[in-house]
């Protein structure tokens, strides 16, 4: 019986699958209706515990399957009777722990994938237009205006590294519910995004967040340059509302922070998006220096503050590195890539560069 029901909540998942690689109408449903439920009672629930709990489940989740893995090579050597029934009770407990990961990730995660993106959903005058270089530019030059005027009204220390003494996470949810204003997706509740104890090795993966459907947590790298934090924090935050594609939760993450009367945020926000704008501006201009230097250029204090980790940071995670950074960097990058692919993203991480359409959609009627 146990089985019947077993492999019959199987394949229903399966078609659930199916279904929403063929159905965004389902999908863009789940998202309105059932999703919300997910992060209101299972997402309030992780909120209470002051770690990331999605974090410990990727721990026990490997040393189960380590378990398996030497349980199964015992059981070849050994042949008790009493070793066979644990055999049996530990793989009938993990195809069901098994079973339903495939559920949660499958209603918090692989569905999610398949729905009408955001510029279709509010911007959708705006979907079929095709950008030029000259508003490429436009865009790019604000950008770059408005870090070069903040940068002088951020607080630094006396080594010129920013300093914030507010509350990030409170403030990232603040800035995230006044968007849902505009944009009804992103309206109500919001747990508070949690640091990740192992964030020395998230920065070996080059990593600024990951949000974990299986426990619906938004979590950030508590190592990372504190400028990176309000907008990874509000990128993250942006999963939890249904908007997985990476370029989404860039765009949103970037909306969120420069709509908030913090101006550090403000400033989070714009460099945020810096990179992607100005690597995108400089092939639309067959990186010629001359044309380069005809635009706006980027103040040394916003290009000091363009980092990932400070040196001091990198330093610490360096002595600590079991594995080489290179090699963590590479292997997770493998598995973006791949887990990206799956999900039907064809262009993998290049997708995190598509914000800079979102861009383009959104200054249209502001700077052009």
């Amino acid at each position: 019986m146990k089985k019947k029901i077993w492999f019959a909540l199987f394949a229903a998942i399966v078609v659930i699958n199916i279904l929403a690689w063929n159905c965004t109408a389902f999908c863009d449903w789940h998202i309105r209706f059932i999703f919300p439920v997910s992060i209101n009672t299972y997402g309030r629930l992780m909120s209470v515990f002051p770690f990331s709990v999605g974090e410990w489940m990727i721990a026990f989740g490997l040393l189960l399957l380590l378990e398996a893995v030497l349980l199964a090579a015992v059981r070849i050597f050994v042949r008790r009777e009493w070793l066979k029934r644990v055999c049996k009770g530990f793989y009938t407990a993990f195809a069901w722990i098994l079973l339903a990961v495939f559920w949660i990730m499958t209603c918090n995660c692989f569905l999610l994938y398949h729905a009408s993106p955001i510029d279709e959903k509010y911007m959708p005058e705006k979907t079929e237009r095709g950008y030029t270089d000259k508003e490429l530019a436009l865009v790019r030059d604000h950008i770059v205006e408005k870090l070069n005027e903040l940068t002088v009204e951020m607080e630094r220390d006396d080594a010129g590294y920013l300093v914030y003494n507010d509350e990030i996470t409170a403030g990232a949810i603040t800035a995230m519910q006044e968007l849902g204003k505009e944009y009804g997706q992103l309206s109500g509740y919001y747990p508070r995004a949690k640091t990740i104890h192992s964030s020395d090795f998230l920065s070996q993966e080059h990593m600024m967040g990951y949000y974990f459907p299986f426990s619906m947590e938004a979590n950030y790298n508590k190592r990372m340059y504190i400028v990176n934090k309000p907008a990874t924090i509000c990128h993250e935050l942006a999963h939890l509302k249904g908007f997985i594609y990476e370029d989404e939760a860039n765009f949103i993450g970037f909306l969120a922070c420069i709509n908030s009367d913090d101006i550090f945020f403000q400033y989070s926000g714009y460099m945020s998006v810096l990179n992607y704008v100005e690597n995108e501006f400089r092939d639309s201009i067959n990186h010629k220096a001359s044309k380069y230097f005809e635009h706006p250029e980027i103040a040394k204090s916003v290009y000091s503050d363009d980092l990932f980790l400070t040196a001091e940071a990198w330093e610490k995670v360096e002595e600590k590195a079991v594995i080489q950074t290179a090699t963590v960097k590479k292997a997770s990058n493998q598995f973006t890539e791949a887990t990206l692919k799956i999900n039907g993203v064809e262009d993998g991480m290049k997708s995190y560069s598509r914000v800079v359409t979102l861009l383009l959609k959104y200054y249209d009627g502001i700077l052009y």
